[in-house]
């Protein structure tokens, strides 16, 4: 333990003193019986010690510790295809209601990292680069909307690739950073591709999860201007179908874990505490450098009991 004084001792000794002397002797001249002012002097020379030792600021300290820091890149992929509007989220509601509340959710856990999201329907687009500016990234994920169904060219998994590519080689470059991705979609391939291989993205992947929505029963998709997609071959409302393997195929690419959002949400928050646990990182345990923890305050608080003892004593006697 040492001490870092508010003003030089040779001051606060002077200024005790001075102080301690007036009122004991104060004490000493009054008209109680001499056990009383022997009670009394005590009490003021206990109140003026802790006043002395709170004026040293005693501190305790510390030449070996470690500094660590969040370090975080989250890259949230999203699908934004018409079939992401299908009715059978949590019942009957479009599936991207469940997307902007868990991607906002994710983002609200993870505040302090950096964002990027990357949205994908007929083409990838890169809607915001990194950035520490959360609220940036919840209005954007708020206000994520469908292409014109009249445009539609069918769902690729494939189509995020690139994008993903050169955001995860961008943090990869960043020194002590950890790169998580969150990607969001049904899994639906639509337009006669084979899903893509996300093998190759895996060595710039620290941590994430692949985010699941839809059901097995599929829903039903609204046109962007009236009544619902039908499908040609059946005449029949066209129903989306979550792909769960073509999920879970991204997933182990990417070497993260699969969730499917339509059911207990506990896998998502045990998934957000690891990536929690795992987002300080130990740059280094320094020795010869000192550091301080004041415990000044442990004085001050008794210092302020026996402040109150006394007016309470002060008070019984009618002194005031």
């Amino acid at each position: 333990m040492s001490v870092q004084p508010v003003l030089p001792i040779a001051v606060l000794l002077l200024i005790i003193t001075a102080c301690a002397t007036v009122t004991i002797y104060a004490a000493g001249r009054s008209h109680t019986d001499k056990k009383e002012k022997t009670f009394t002097i005590l009490r003021l020379v206990l109140i003026y010690l802790l006043a002395f030792i709170v004026g040293l600021r005693p501190v305790l300290k510390d030449d070996k510790y470690q500094f660590s820091a969040k370090n975080l890149d989250v890259l949230f992929v999203i699908d934004t295809t018409i079939s992401m509007w299908a009715l059978d989220y949590n019942g009957s509601s479009p599936r991207i209601d469940g997307v902007i509340k868990d991607a906002k959710y994710i983002a609200d856990e993870l505040i302090g990292s950096n964002f990027a999201l990357v949205t994908f329907d007929d083409q990838a687009h890169v809607i915001s680069p990194y950035t520490q500016d959360i609220e940036y990234i919840r209005s954007l994920i708020d206000t994520l909307s469908p292409p014109d169904s009249s445009n539609a060219m069918g769902s690729d998994m494939s189509l995020p690739y690139k994008d993903m590519e050169a955001l995860l080689l961008s943090s990869s470059k960043k020194e002590n950073r950890k790169t998580i991705v969150v990607f969001i979609s049904d899994g639906e391939i639509t337009n006669g591709n084979e899903n893509t291989s996300y093998k190759a993205l895996k060595d710039y992947v620290d941590a994430g999860m692949v985010l699941g929505y839809g059901t097995k029963n599929g829903g039903e998709m609204r046109e962007t201007h009236y009544g619902y997609i039908m499908d040609p071959t059946t005449g029949q409302k066209a129903r989306s179908i979550i792909d769960e393997k073509n999920l879970k195929s991204i997933a182990d690419d990417l070497g993260v874990s699969y969730n499917n959002m339509n059911g207990d949400k506990a896998a998502l928050e045990g998934s957000i505490q690891y990536i929690k646990e795992t987002a300080k990182t130990v740059q280094d345990e320094m020795t010869g450098i000192e550091r301080y923890k004041d415990i000044y305050y442990i004085f001050a608080a008794m210092l302020a009991a026996m402040m109150l003892v006394e007016a309470c004593m002060v008070i019984r006697r009618g002194r005031l």
